[in-house]
């Protein structure tokens, strides 16, 4: 069974570094009471509230800075930084379909992800390639299959070779990367229809993953410091990462101590991680942008779910989310009571929205079909063998396979609010 709502053991924000995903902790904590009640027979079972922060992978920006040159061991290096690419968003789906998301096929399986390539020798009217560009600069989807990867990995394959540097051009990686990074942070203004489209596009809350890979050495004249990477809001988090043309400490492509080259000293200022371009490791460069892992579980409790004899539970779900707007009724999401509700967590407002509990066909499939194919979104107690096998709870505790359908709990940032009736514990 998929982890409800994407449970986290931590109740508090984690980043992982060196690594891109960036989760927003989550702990189900049973509770006493809740203000919205259910049926309960005081001598058999009792009223269970868990209650949490949803987990959820920001949205995020890839800046790639790969070195231009035209030589073969320039595009020896922009032909790596394409597989490492795609490992990356195979890590990503695997991530997003395993225990930090959800192996049900029924469910959405979201992703908003960007590329912008920054060429380093171009002029700086010349520089930025973005999704405006090349569309397949942009992977944004509901699916994650890994079929949908080949076109993206097309893309950035095609946006690192639009332009290759010509004789007497400058290579300024450098100031190409720092260029980008204030556009995408909010340092500097887009400038052109392209920049301001997308800068629109982004999150206000982003992961930035910047790449800067080369086979030679920058060559500007300014200071190293005039290209550091300056503060940016909390929400952003940045990850830069610099492939260079350092001495190969070891089988792993990593550098702790790169020397004393240009590239190696904005590394040392920007607090990157550090890796050999003559590295022949394929699992090294499979890792230079992997997403990371994040320690998750099932939901589990210490009383066992009370289930009906036609497989409805006494549940009520409801889902807070930062959308203001609706409770979108495609997403099998209602206001409680057919009034607009809004509740306050830890100083946000956000809009209470209850899940349908799914009816009819739709329950049937949803309690027996692993495809689920043409339900509406919604939740139920599903008996399908190969979700209720994926609770991994300790031997004291209880899984309690609850399934969402569609994007019946899609709300990044928000929280989750399940209040059920439970039996007596063994």
């Amino acid at each position: 069974m998929p982890s409800l709502a994407h449970v986290l053991r931590k109740a508090a924000p984690m980043i992982w570094k060196p690594r891109s995903l960036r989760f927003v902790a989550m702990a189900l904590l049973a509770a006493a009471c809740s203000s919205d009640p259910v049926d309960v027979n005081p001598q058999t079972t009792s009223q269970v509230v868990l209650d949490g922060k949803m987990v959820w992978e920001s949205p995020t920006v890839f800046v790639l800075v790969v070195d231009d040159a035209n030589t073969a061991e320039a595009a020896k290096l922009r032909e790596r930084v394409a597989q490492s690419v795609r490992a990356s968003l195979l890590a990503h789906i695997e991530s997003r379909w395993g225990t930090c998301g959800s192996a049900d096929p029924a469910e959405w399986h979201t992703g908003e992800i960007r590329f912008v390539v920054a060429r380093p020798s171009a002029p700086d009217d010349a520089v930025l390639l973005t999704p405006e560009d090349v569309p397949a600069l942009a992977w944004i989807t509901q699916t994650s299959k890994a079929e949908e990867v080949d076109a993206v990995v097309e893309g950035v394959t095609e946006a690192l070779a639009k332009r290759i540097a010509v004789t007497g051009e400058v290579y300024r990686p450098l100031r190409a990367a720092k260029n980008v990074m204030d556009l995408v942070t909010g340092a500097r203004a887009p400038t052109g229809a392209s920049e301001t489209a997308f800068v629109a596009s982004l999150s206000e809350v982003l992961v930035v993953r910047l790449l800067v890979a080369s086979t030679r050495d920058d060559e500007d004249a300014e200071a190293v410091s005039t290209y550091e990477l300056g503060k940016v809001d909390p929400s952003i988090y940045v990850v830069p990462t610099v492939v260079g043309p350092f001495t190969l400490e070891s089988s792993t492509c990593q550098v702790f101590e790169p020397g004393g080259s240009r590239l190696a000293t904005w590394g040392k200022l920007s607090d990157a991680l550090t890796y050999a371009e003559s590295c022949d490791d394929q699992d090294g460069w499979d890792g230079i942008l992997h997403p990371g892992w994040a320690d998750c579980g099932s939901l589990c409790h210490d009383k066992p779910l009370v289930v009906s004899a036609d497989g409805v539970a006494e549940c009520k779900v409801m889902i807070d989310q930062v959308d203001l707007e609706l409770c979108d009724p495609a997403r099998g999401m209602h206001d409680p009571g057919g009034q607009p509700t809004f509740v306050d967590r830890h100083g946000k407002k956000l809009r209470r929205c209850e899940v349908d509990p799914l009816e009819g066909a739709d329950l049937e499939g949803c309690r027996h079909s692993l495809e689920c194919s043409g339900c509406a979104s919604g939740f139920c107690v599903t008996e399908v063998p190969e979700l209720v096998s994926q609770s991994y709870c300790e031997p004291s505790q209880q899984p309690w396979p609850l399934r969402f359908i569609g994007g019946a709990r899609e709300a990044p940032d928000g929280w989750i609010n399940i209040t059920c009736v439970a039996g007596e514990g063994e």
